[in-house]
């Protein structure tokens, strides 16, 4: 995280520093004439996914959001907006050992209980979001700066991960209090560079608080925002029960299939967050 700090301070001077030497005096003095302004959004920096599995690393992800927004003033410096936003968030998991076990059958339909104990695992998951942001403005004509704050629900419409550990596994019979670590066509063994990868993170809407500040500049017809912007999602949108390694069997043995951790008993306090820099362009303004 001190390498987002970094960049995050170094950028948000150079943006801020740069649109305000830009805004003449007489430009901070311009009145609004417009009542609706509908404007393109695009920001960016660090967006992701926050998590705890225990003893696990887990190092947050960089992303970008892209918007399209309407803006109404009902007064000379205060407006309601809303709109719809595309957020792209990741984050990847590093842990040296993870077990669990569950009930299942093997390939004659006998039921036992599989346990396995994955190690020198790594996770890396990306996440798609559809936001949709409700936003009070304030913006104030004679200094040229504005805020902006409200809330935003987080649809999620797609995600993807890659995941690789090691695996030791082994198979309890209860009826016969018997543990089978062998054969491997069985799953019961040792296993290396287990791999694994899916096109699905089952998740809940996110609901999101979010902040913006600083200065404006009016540019042709439209007028040209730049500042920082934090979305802080405020509730855990896991949704667990899945193992993250599937005992799948077949005709020669056994198929190792996967979920992600996202969806596994250990995780907890799954959030979205995002902070940066946002740039907004109001191309249609009347």
């Amino acid at each position: 995280m001190k390498k987002y700090n970094v960049i995050f301070n170094c950028l948000t001077s150079i943006a801020l520093t740069g649109l305000w030497v830009l805004c003449p005096a007489k430009a901070h003095a311009q009145e609004n004439t417009s009542n609706s302004e509908v404007a393109i959004t695009v920001g960016g920096l660090a967006a992701m996914l926050d998590y705890d599995i225990p003893n696990t690393e887990v190092t947050k992800g960089q992303g970008i959001n892209v918007g399209l927004e309407y803006t109404y003033y009902f007064a000379n410096n205060f407006g309601l907006s809303v709109g719809a936003e595309y957020q792209r968030l990741s984050a990847t998991a590093k842990t040296e050992s993870l077990s669990g076990a569950y009930t299942t059958t093997d390939y004659e339909q006998e039921s036992f209980e599989f346990r396995y104990n994955m190690e020198k695992v790594v996770e890396e998951q990306k996440m798609n979001f559809v936001s949709i942001p409700v936003m009070l403005v304030y913006q104030n004509q004679q200094y040229g700066f504005y805020i902006r704050g409200g809330a935003k629900i987080g649809l999620p419409i797609s995600a993807k991960y890659t995941t690789k550990y090691d695996m030791n596994s082994s198979g309890y019979y209860p009826q016969y209090n018997g543990e089978l670590f062998d054969p491997e066509f069985m799953g019961f063994g040792s296993f290396d560079n287990v791999s694994g990868k899916g096109n699905s993170i089952d998740t809940k809407m996110s609901y999101i608080a979010t902040v913006e500040l600083g200065v404006r500049q009016p540019i042709g017809k439209g007028t040209l925002y730049g500042g920082i912007y934090l979305d802080y999602g405020l509730n855990d949108i896991a949704k667990k029960g899945s193992h993250p390694v599937v005992y799948n069997t077949n005709q020669s043995g056994v198929e190792f299939g996967s979920n992600s951790l996202l969806n596994s008993d250990q995780v907890s306090n799954l959030k979205t967050k995002a902070f940066g820099i946002k740039l907004r362009y109001s191309f249609w303004n009347f």
